[in-house]
């Protein structure tokens, strides 16, 4: 474990940090009242630009599908823009929530190849690196840990190429925050990575990207009482992303302050209901980590009639869902999940969805 004195600095460089007003960006950027503000240049034409950024504001908040959209929208705008597959790859990988589609993002990449091909990309040679580390995430060699670690590797190499990109020093702190070696309790591990975001944020106190893996960094017993200052922001800086909404419970959670965890998660999953019907979508793609998260809450703050009713109302969409002849995704999954929960938590209590029937 990391010595105490190492804490101490950290803990240190923080307070100097805090004592200097933020200051804001300098440098051209993209602004959107609804994802937050980002500067990211690349040699996209200038309206395929503007969905790249939008797809990179949505691709910080983890709005993967959306991004997506945002990507492919640019590459039909500008078919040889490179970065926009770079883009649409980085949607298929989640590694937070350990999920990887390695088959999807290589699909991808084997277009922007039959483009290069064909007719030839728009890429500088920082643009290289970005789809050199990209490749290397879903066609490099090894377990997708090994990958992982390449492509933090990568990510890192190209920061210190490029030193005046923000955006790949940030990507890089979320691949580093992604390697399977990585412990939110670890001062050794979080210190490095969050002293990094902590400077960025400094000059870009509304960088959804910023804002989020601090979040994310601080989501432990330990450093929670530093995420308080980026879990008030960042739901306000990007509240068209439901995983935005939902983030400040992150620290709420780590602090035992389960009453606080309601509020976000209600408005996370109702942002994701409205972009599910907007967009037509299926049931299943609506927000239902957040979904899961109410109910713990319900359970910690002893309220079981609440919890089985949040049972009930998701019976119901599998239902629902069902009877559209929709995927149910990972409902059956969550539904499960919190049947054995509320078995646990209330052996006296009586919940039909809890006993398995409809």
């Amino acid at each position: 474990m990391a010595s105490f004195r190492t804490l101490c600095s950290f803990l240190f460089l923080l307070c100097t940090l805090w004592a200097a007003p933020a200051t804001g960006q300098t440098a051209p950027r993209a602004e959107s009242a609804d994802l937050g503000t980002i500067a990211f240049a690349t040699s996209g034409t200038p309206a395929a630009q503007a969905y790249f950024l939008k797809g990179a504001l949505a691709l910080h908040s983890f709005w993967y599908p959306q991004a997506r959209d945002y990507f492919q929208r640019a590459q039909r705008l500008d078919p040889g823009f490179a970065m926009a597959y770079w883009g649409e790859a980085m949607t298929h990988d989640h590694p937070l929530w350990d999920q990887h589609d390695n088959a999807a993002g290589r699909a991808v990449l084997a277009r922007l190849d039959s483009v290069a091909a064909a007719s030839g990309v728009a890429a500088t040679p920082r643009e290289e690196r970005y789809l050199q580390a990209v490749r290397t995430l879903f066609m490099g060699e090894g377990t997708i840990d090994a990958r992982r670690r390449a492509h933090a590797d990568a990510m890192v190499a190209l920061r210190k190429a490029y030193p005046s990109d923000d955006e790949a020093a940030i990507f890089a702190a979320l691949a580093r925050m992604s390697l399977p070696s990585f412990s939110y309790e670890e001062p050794s591990d979080v210190v490095p990575i969050a002293a990094d975001l902590e400077a960025i944020y400094q000059r870009k106190p509304r960088h959804p990207g910023v804002l989020h893996y601090l979040i994310h960094v601080y989501d432990s017993a330990l450093f929670a009482p530093l995420g308080l200052r980026p879990a008030q922001t960042y739901a306000k800086v990007a509240p068209a992303a439901s995983h935005a909404l939902h983030m400040p419970s992150h620290i709420y959670r780590s602090l035992g302050r389960w009453t606080d965890v309601i509020p976000p998660n209600v408005r996370a999953y109702q942002a994701s209901v409205d972009w599910q019907q907007r967009t037509g979508r299926p049931i299943h793609m609506r927000d239902f980590h957040s979904y899961r998260w109410l109910f713990d809450a319900y359970v910690a703050l002893n309220r079981p009639e609440d919890a089985c009713q949040h049972m009930d109302r998701l019976q119901g969409l599998i239902d629902q869902a069902q009877a559209r002849d929709e995927s149910t995704g990972r409902m059956p999954e969550v539904l499960a999940y919190m049947a054995e929960e509320y078995q646990t938590a209330f052996e006296d209590g009586s919940c039909a969805a809890a006993a398995g029937t409809p």
